[in-house]
Order: structure tokens, then sequence, then C-alpha cells
């Protein structure tokens, strides 16, 4: 699924951008800065760290109505940035920068690790591919440290703190620079300077993206500064950490921390979204991002993984590399071959080669190449019991629950619940037991499409294309595609929308 574009991303002038700072903050813990026993509310940490000057600008208040009248689109976005706040506020006050910080990612990304922009900016902190690079960020056919939530926050934080030196401190013109491009910036101001006149953010005849880029983020202020004012109830984001590091002594493949209890998939991807072929690269970095509460028990999972050397493939272009726990190989699709069928082949889930591919339904086009992860030596082993291939699916035993009302609700036989769970009949369905089910990959594309629900959204007077994907959280993409290619520059208030729910 597309996720949305955010429409405030440093698209513009790079020809003159600071240079990186030095690697002192790379090696930096997750938890740099303790945070005062006192302070039970992270928002007030906050609070005790705003240092911007607040300019008096009406625009700030067109913003704050915005996010008044659109009480969803904070509502989602906190609730994914009580993943990453504590992190991102520690490292913000490690280095002595205005706490404010912390809230860009809601004006860039809405706090969604895998948002794209237009321009094709990437990330939490929307880095363009140059710039990402420029800041130490790797992008390559195994991970994007763009998505990654550790060294995208070190990348924009150093990126800002280089901006707010070259603006002299002046934080509103380093934000303008951070969504516009430094060297643009700078030239609106030295050509105010040539006309005699002021050379501030609120004197300068900025480009309109630009020009509500920061107040956008001064509302955002003012609401958390005050949220009873508004009427407004922030979320409780307990302030301590959320996730911690998880180290692997190699590549691992982001599906074996399904066997891991409470933890969650979409902590996993929402942690891990740098890597996106299903697996942690080979040149590294060698560790994952888990929730702490369950991190005893993640690497208790992964110490209990095999720990036999195998040969790299050569699509990993790294031959010397010794490799653990996963191989990758390359399969190209026959005429009548089904997914299914390809799982069964090379033993895996149904679940790892989507990932690994990307896809999102069970159909395979004749010629398609797809990447097979192959965990452990997996030609040594016996091939999947009758009945036990297709997509694996954890359930957790329930109060009430039955072998048939499973395997119902599920659509498959009771048998085949029974035959992938040795020992497992009715009378040992005990609760909080956890049973594997496995789904033919038909089974699970039906299934999926039967979530799906369309839903009309009548346009209002102040929307824009990009604030009703923030506010409804998909991408444009997704409404174009969902509209018979809508043109987003000529939406009307009253105009009616389709939106599918959980589609792609």
């Amino acid at each position: 699924m597309l996720l949305l574009l955010a429409a405030c991303s440093s698209t513009g002038d790079k020809a003159k951008r600071p240079q990186a700072v030095s690697d002192t903050h790379r090696a930096a813990s997750l938890d740099a800065v303790a945070p005062d026993p006192r302070d039970t509310d992270i928002w007030q940490r906050m609070r005790a760290g705003f240092a911007m000057d607040m300019p008096d600008d009406p625009q700030i208040d067109v913003e704050l109505r915005w996010y008044l009248d659109h009480p969803l689109f904070l509502e989602n976005a906190w609730a994914r940035g009580s993943r990453y706040l504590f992190h991102i506020l520690n490292e913000i006050e490690r280095r002595g920068l205005p706490t404010e910080l912390a809230l860009l990612p809601v004006v860039e990304s809405a706090f969604q690790p895998h948002a794209v922009s237009r321009s094709n900016a990437v990330g939490l902190w929307q880095f363009l591919s140059e710039t990402g690079r420029d800041y130490g960020l790797q992008q390559t056919a195994w991970v994007d440290q763009r998505r990654d939530i550790i060294d995208s926050t070190r990348a924009a934080l150093d990126y800002l703190a280089a901006l707010g030196r070259q603006f002299n401190g002046d934080w509103t013109l380093a934000l303008a620079a951070y969504n516009g491009g430094p060297g643009y910036v700078s030239r609106m101001c030295e050509s105010n300077r040539s006309r005699g006149r002021g050379a501030g953010f609120m004197d300068l005849p900025l480009r309109d993206e630009t020009r509500c880029y920061v107040p956008k983020l001064l509302a955002l202020r003012k609401l958390v500064e005050n949220p009873g004012r508004y009427g407004v109830t922030l979320p409780d984001i307990p302030n301590e950490p959320y996730f911690t590091a998880v180290d692997v002594e190699g590549p691992i493949r982001l599906d074996l921390l399904a066997a891991v209890e409470n933890l969650r998939p979409d902590d996993i991807r929402a942690l891990n979204a740098g890597f996106h072929r299903g697996s942690t690269p080979p040149g590294g970095p060698h560790r994952l991002l888990v929730p702490v509460d369950v991190a005893d028990e993640a690497r208790r999972q992964i110490a209990a993984l095999p720990r036999e050397t195998l040969p790299l493939p050569a699509v990993t272009q790294s031959p010397d590399l010794p490799q653990r726990r996963v191989q990758w190989r390359r399969h190209t699709v026959q005429p009548g071959e089904t997914l299914t069928g390809v799982a069964q082949r090379y033993r895996v889930s149904i679940a790892a080669l989507r990932q690994a591919n990307g896809l999102h339904t069970g159909t395979l086009k004749s010629g398609q190449d797809l990447m097979i992860p192959v965990a452990y030596a997996a030609d040594a082993r016996p091939g999947p019991k009758r009945g036990c291939d297709g997509e694996r699916v954890l359930h957790r035993v329930a109060a009430g629950d039955t072998l048939w009302s499973i395997a119902r609700r599920y659509q498959v036989e009771p048998g085949r619940i029974t035959a992938c769970n040795p020992g497992l009949s009715g009378a040992a369905l005990a609760v909080g037991k956890t049973v594997s089910v496995y789904r033919p990959a038909e089974v699970t594309a039906v299934a999926d499409a039967t979530r799906h629900r369309r839903e009309t959204y009548t346009v209002r007077a102040g929307d824009t294309a990009w604030r009703i994907a923030q506010n409804l959280g998909v991408s444009i993409d997704q409404l174009q595609r969902w509209n018979n290619g809508l043109r987003t520059q000529s939406l009307k208030p009253g105009d009616r929308l389709t939106v599918i729910r959980n589609g792609g």
C-alpha cells in the first residue's frame, strides 16, 4: 500500500547546502538523556524546551483552525508518533535544540516512516535522496535509512542544527530553509537586503508552500502549549522509551519475529521501516528495533535460531561475507505457477514471499522475478507437512474458541489445523495457547479483498488533496487511482471522492 505524500518536503534549492556535521552524533545511544523521574508528562517536558520566537503571523491561526477542524488527523499522527516521540525528544534535548522540532514530523509526514512525497522525499523527516546521502543515510537495494527512526532522526537534527547556525539562530528562517532549501532562503534574504528591506521570515516573499510551512509547526506548538484553551485533550504518551535495539549477528528475516508473543506485526514494520526486503541487510546494520516490553523475549527467540554459516548468493553482491539465518535466491515465475506453489517449492511462507517482493495479491505473472528468502539450510530440511503451507497466522485461543470456530474464522478445514499443531485436539484448546493456522494464498487474497470497504468523502472549504490524504490516512496516489486520475489542483467544496478503506 502506498503511503501518503507530505506537502512540506525538502524540495527546494540545494545548491548551498551546509556541510554535514561530523560523525560525533552517529553512535549516540537510544536513551542518551535520562528524563527527570519527576517528569511524568512528556508534553510538559516538551513545553519546558520551547524556545522559538512566535511571530505575529495570522497564518498561524489559519493553520491552528485546520488542526482543530480535523481532529482525526492529529489523533492518527499522535498514535503513530507515540512510538518515536520519546527518542526524538531525547535527541533534541541532548543537542540543546528547541523542542518544537519534535513536532516537525507531524508537519512533514504525520509520523509515517513510509511516507513518500511527490518529489520523492522519504520518511518521518522527508529526506530527498541527495540530502540524505549528504547526512550519511544509506540508500541501497536492502535498506533506506531515510525511513529508519534512529538514523533519520540523527540526520534530520544534524541538518537542522547546521541550518540554525547558518541563519544565526533564527529558527523561522532555518525551518523555511529545511522546507525550501537553504540556497533559496539565503537568496531571498540577500535580495531583500539589497533593496533596503528586512530579512526576517515575515519580510521574505517566499513561495506559498514554504510560507505556510513554519506557521504549521508554530500552530502545533500553540496547541501543545495550551490544549485546554482549544478544547483539545492530548494523548497520554509515556515519558519512557517505547523501543530498544536488539543486536543480531547477521541478516535475519523480520517475519521470524512473529513468534515473539505480544509483538504486533505493525510494531515490527513501523520500527524497522528502513529494511525493505523483509530482512536486515548482509552488510548491516545488524540490529532490530522492538518495543521495550518484548525485548528480552525477542533476544531469546533470536538466540534460539540455528547458527550455521551459509554461503551468500551472488545477488547480495557481497560474496565474501558469511550469512546467518537467511539466504536470498532469485526465482523467475514460469507459466502456470502460483504463489502457493513457489512457497511450497522453496519451503517458505506466503507472508515471507509477499513481504520480500511487495506483493498485495496471490497472482503471479509469467516471467516475473521473485526474491526468495530461504531460512536456515532449507534444502536439508523436509518439506512442509501436507496442509501446512501458505500464509502462517498465529491465533491465540480465547475463551469460547473451538477447533471448528477457529477453522471457520480462517476459512480452512479443522484437519488442516490439527495436522500443523502436533498434539492439538479440541480438548487441548487452553485459553492463551498459540495455534498456527496456514491459509493458501488464494484464500488470503479473497479474505483481504472482503475487508475493503468503499466510502465517500465530501470536499470541504479549505481542503487540499494532501490534507484530505493526511486526514484519511491514505496517499494522493490512492485518491487519484480510486477517482479515475483525479486532478488534485481542481478540487472544489462539495466534490465527492471515493475512498477504499484498507485497500491498496
